[in-house]
């Protein structure tokens, strides 16, 4: 382990397993998916059927009705 690394090599991988069966299971419940990738710099709404949209989010508003949807995501840049 790096003294950058707050936890052991197979940590980080178990936690990375979890968040993505977690977000497999949410698609296959029909929920979108909310998260932010890094690598992009975009908010991302990933929607049960495929498509991925770049999203905006409204500070301080409620629930449901907090973001907006800026475009759809190419399959080459989501």
């Amino acid at each position: 382990m790096e003294n950058s690394q707050f936890f052991p090599d197979g940590f980080s991988a178990a936690i990375v397993a979890a968040g993505s069966r977690a977000r497999l299971e949410t698609l296959k419940a029909g929920i979108p998916v909310f998260y932010r990738d890094w690598k992009q710099n975009l908010d991302v709404m990933e929607q049960p059927d495929g498509r991925k949209f770049e999203v905006r989010f409204i500070a301080g508003a409620p629930r449901e009705t907090n973001y907006r949807v800026i475009r759809e995501l190419d399959r080459t840049v989501a």
